[in-house]
């Protein structure tokens, strides 16, 4: 691991040179592979585009998250610039191999590319790939074995996603709204079971003194708890707004235009309420702490998926799924 180590930071350093004239760029591109990204892309492909499509891609990100942040815990490994010898251009408080970037932007724009199999569009995403990992590295956050194996996630996600979509979906297709919402509940327990269970694996192995008060914060529960929240809730919104609000994009550029901003502005204001609100309530690194956590993420979400459908059908700015 060193040997790979000691190549990253000699590659980091090269591209650094750079810096600091493509820093925008690379910060630009590097938010590309946020959450914070996806969290106004996916609504806009769900609420303007195709809502079955934006779902899956947010269940997609869910789960290639959630298997990114347990393998990062099971590695505990760190990032460039806590070994030293980088720029510190940008930071992260969980562990480096594999990048969630990397991850999540394979897995997202690659299900895109292989949903809507368009050359050109599959040329540009992989392209902006390519420049998303290329920002980690600049930025030195990650190693160059970080990314590969973000690489590797996203598109064996992919692989099982669309597996298990074929074989899957029927079964699913025939529940009824109350067992849907059930069992995405019990995945989200298991989500955070997971996220439980690695810590205990690695609690007998703890970090290094040279940069562990760099990771003061990698091994928090809070990520699986926001991922098990975000499921619940897309899932239970999903249900619902099937039978209660089943939706088609409006047909018209100005409706559109108005669903996305009412839609986003809400969201956000709502996210933002919910967290300065939690916060006052409690700490976060404690049990009601990050309980309120699950609820914030779970009632955000389920806000998007079905909250903000039927408020759009009811404004008349979207079309019924069925007419």
């Amino acid at each position: 691991m060193e040997s790979l180590q000691n190549f990253g930071i000699a590659l980091i350093v090269a591209l650094q040179t750079l810096s600091p004239a493509l820093d925008g760029v690379m910060y630009f591109f590097s938010f590309l592979g946020t959450v914070e990204f996806f969290m106004i892309f996916i609504p806009l492909v769900y609420w303007l585009v195709d809502p079955k499509l934006g779902f899956r891609l947010l269940i997609l990100l869910n789960l290639t998250t959630l298997v990114t942040m347990s393998c990062k815990l099971l590695f505990h490994q760190p990032r460039p610039y806590w070994l030293g010898g980088v720029k510190e251009l940008s930071t992260e408080p969980s562990y480096g191999i594999p990048s969630s970037h990397a991850s999540s932007s394979v897995a997202m724009l690659g299900y895109l590319a292989y949903r809507l199999k368009k050359n050109w569009l599959t040329a540009l995403l992989v392209g902006v790939v390519l420049l998303i990992a290329l920002s980690r590295l600049y930025l030195g956050v990650h190693f160059p074995h970080d990314v590969l194996a973000g690489w590797l996630i996203g598109f064996l996600m992919i692989v099982v996603f669309v597996w298990g979509e074929k074989k899957l979906s029927p079964w699913l297709n025939r529940l009824s709204a109350g067992a849907q919402t059930s069992l995405g509940f019990a995945v989200s327990l298991a989500i955070i079971l997971i996220g439980l269970l690695i810590r205990v694996l690695i609690a007998p192995y703890p970090d290094p003194a040279a940069w562990a008060d760099f990771a003061i914060q990698a091994r928090s529960l809070s990520y699986h708890v926001t991922l098990a929240g975000t499921f619940f809730g897309a899932v239970a919104g999903y249900s619902l707004m099937l039978r209660y609000a089943p939706f088609r994009p409006a047909a018209t550029w100005w409706r559109l235009i108005v669903c996305y901003a009412l839609g986003i502005v809400s969201l956000l204001i709502l996210n933002s309420g919910l967290d300065l609100l939690f916060g006052l309530l409690a700490a976060d690194e404690s049990t009601i702490g990050f309980l309120l956590r699950y609820i914030r993420y779970a009632t955000i979400n389920f806000w998007a998926i079905f909250a903000a459908p039927w408020i759009f059908l009811n404004l008349k700015l979207v079309r019924p799924a069925v007419e």
